[in-house]
């Protein structure tokens, strides 16, 4: 029987669908790949939903399996689909799981995340309160998985 995804779990889908972006060529032209064709005009999806799909503080919004299927079919990487597989056929003897690649990869990528945005708010010498906030945002995200890793660690 397959357990409940836990909260690890959920963040891990997260990532996974993240890098997929990544290998894709990122949320722009990953909007391009899964927009329509209308009236002979490509209307991309919207980027920002893409982003969302890989957001840890957006835990509400994942991408559909049929635009996951479609990137991993584009890019050959069966990353999320490989996450999904591994997740399932894991053997479960602890809910947070064992220390591996994938979670130093988690933290440099959000390590970086917070990196760039602090750069950006950083450029013109001033920090307003929407600068604040995307700060506070990629902290949330790496605190989330340097907790997911304490919690692995904490086990005996």
């Amino acid at each position: 029987m397959i357990a409940a995804f836990s909260d690890l779990d959920e963040r891990a889908l997260k990532t996974a669908t993240g890098d997929l972006v990544d290998a894709a060529g990122g949320a722009k032209r990953v909007s391009e790949a899964l927009g329509k064709i209308v009236d002979g005009d490509l209307k991309p999806y919207p980027v920002s939903r893409v982003s969302e799909f890989c957001t840890l503080s957006d835990m509400e919004r994942s991408m559909p399996i049929r635009f996951v299927t479609k990137l991993e079919v584009r890019t050959g990487l069966p990353i999320v689909s490989k996450a999904m597989f591994e997740r399932i056929t894991r053997d479960g003897t602890g809910s947070s799981g064992v220390v591996c690649v994938q979670d130093l990869c988690r933290i440099v990528r959000e390590t970086s995340d917070l990196n760039s945005v602090m750069s950006e708010c950083l450029a013109d010498n001033h920090v307003d309160s929407a600068d604040r906030a995307a700060i506070r945002t990629a902290i949330v995200d790496l605190r989330r998985e340097l907790d997911a890793l304490e919690a692995k660690v904490r086990q005996p």
